[in-house]
C-alpha cells in the first residue's frame, strides 16, 4: 500500500476542522444577528442600512473571529502531544500549519460575506460587502493572524498573547493621540513601544484601507511575522516542551 506523500493530504482534515469548528460559529451569530435586526425592525419605514451597519460590526468583531479562526495551532499541538501524530507521516511542520492558517483567513473573510447574504434576504436591497471592505479584513487577518500564528511556535496560549498585545497597543495609541492633541512629547520608551507593536490601530473597517505608508506598514509587519513564524517552524523542534 503506497502512501500518502501529497503535500495537500491534510487538506480534507484542515477543512473539516475549520467549517465545523470557526465557520459554523461565524454563521450562527450571524444568523441570530440578522434574526435580532429583523425583529427590531419590524414595522420600521426607513430602509437597512447594510453598506454602514456591517463595517461597524466587523470592527468589534474583526479581532476576536481572528484569534478563534487562528488560535491554538503549534502551540496547542505541542502542549497536547498531538504533534506526534500529525508528523509522523512525512510533511513539513511549517507548511501543516501555514495551511491551516490561510484556512482560517478564508474563514474570516467569510463573516462579512453571509452576514451581508443574511441582511439582504432579510431586508432586500444592497448587502453592503465592498471589495475595500474584503481587503481590510484580509489585512487584519495578516496582522493579527500573523501575530498568532509567531506565538504558536513558543506557547498554547498564541491568542492571549495577541489579545494582551492588541490591547497594550491600543491604549498606547490613545496615549499618543491624547499627548499629540495636547501638544506634549511622548516618553522615548512610550514611543518604542508604539513603533515596535503591531500597527493594529492602522486596521479599521470603519475608516477603510490603510494608504501610503500606513499600508506598507501593515503589509510588511504582518508578512514579517508570518515569516519569522514559518522559520521558526523550520528550524526549532516542535517536540521541545511537548508532552510525551
Amino acid at each position: 500500500m503506497t502512501r500518502n506523500r501529497s503535500p495537500l493530504r491534510y487538506l480534507p482534515a484542515h477543512s473539516v476542522d475549520v467549517a465545523s469548528g470557526p465557520l459554523v460559529l461565524f454563521a450562527a451569530v450571524s444568523g441570530m444577528l440578522c434574526f435580532v435586526l429583523w425583529r427590531m425592525a419590524r414595522g420600521e419605514a426607513t430602509p437597512f442600512d447594510a453598506a454602514g451597519f456591517i463595517p461597524q460590526v466587523m470592527s468589534v468583531v474583526l479581532t476576536v473571529s481572528v484569534l478563534v479562526a487562528s488560535g491554538g495551532g503549534a502551540g496547542g499541538d505541542v502542549a497536547n502531544g498531538f504533534y506526534r501524530a500529525w508528523f509522523s507521516k512525512p510533511i513539513a511542520p511549517w507548511w501543516f500549519y501555514l495551511q491551516r492558517w490561510l484556512l482560517g483567513g478564508l474563514a474570516v473573510l467569510c463573516i462579512p460575506l453571509l452576514l451581508g447574504l443574511g441582511l439582504k434576504l432579510v431586508f432586500g436591497g444592497a448587502w453592503g460587502v465592498t471589495n475595500e471592505l474584503m481587503a481590510v479584513i484580509a489585512l487584519g487577518y495578516l496582522l493579527v493572524g500573523g501575530t498568532v500564528l509567531l506565538a504558536s511556535g513558543f506557547t498554547a496560549r498564541d491568542w492571549l498573547v495577541t489579545f494582551l498585545l492588541s490591547f497594550a497597543q491600543a491604549r498606547i495609541n490613545d496615549v499618543m493621540g491624547i499627548m499629540e492633541m495636547t501638544k506634549q512629547d511622548p516618553p522615548a520608551a512610550l514611543e518604542w513601544a508604539h513603533r515596535l507593536l503591531p500597527p493594529f490601530h492602522l486596521i479599521s473597517p470603519i475608516k477603510g484601507l490603510p494608504e501610503g505608508n500606513d499600508l506598507v506598514h501593515v503589509v510588511a509587519y504582518g508578512a514579517g511575522l508570518v515569516a519569522v513564524a514559518l522559520i521558526l517552524f523550520v528550524v526549532k523542534p516542535l517536540g521541545s516542551g511537548g508532552r510525551a
